[in-house]
């Protein structure tokens, strides 16, 4: 593996998504459907093989580059949406109107005034 380009995020979704297809024809009972997603399957498995085996490093590392934003948001969005299901007796969440930062507040009963951390915003809700 000397000189290749290896292992990252990109190349993880790629594997991730090629094996998510490949479970999906397995249960298509439709021949053609069944044929056109392993054809996808196989295309994406190549694409991961190509980028971890190349040698343009510098371009492989400029793709994943571009990616990482994209990926940092749908992972933010899960660990966000796991916390709500966590805290979803004891916590309410509610975005500044100002800077729009996702705000946690204790679950008690009663009008509040809720203050930004980030931009020191200060507005009022009431909680049932």
């Amino acid at each position: 593996m000397r000189g290749r380009y290896g292992f990252d995020e990109l190349n993880l979704i790629i594997l991730a998504v090629s094996l998510i297809v490949n479970v999906a024809a397995r249960f298509t009972f439709n021949y053609t459907a069944r044929t056109v997603l392993r054809l996808v399957s196989l295309s994406l498995f190549v694409i991961f093989i190509l980028r971890m085996l190349s040698r343009n490093c510098y371009q492989r590392s400029r793709e994943n580059e571009i990616f990482k934003p994209f990926f940092a948001k749908t992972v933010d969005f899960f660990k966000l949406t796991y916390r709500r299901f966590k805290d979803g007796r004891t916590h309410r969440y509610y975005k500044c109107p100002s800077c729009k930062a996702q705000l946690r507040v204790k679950n008690i009963k009663g009008k509040h005034t809720i203050r930004c951390p980030k931009c020191k915003y200060q507005f009022q809700k009431k909680i049932r």
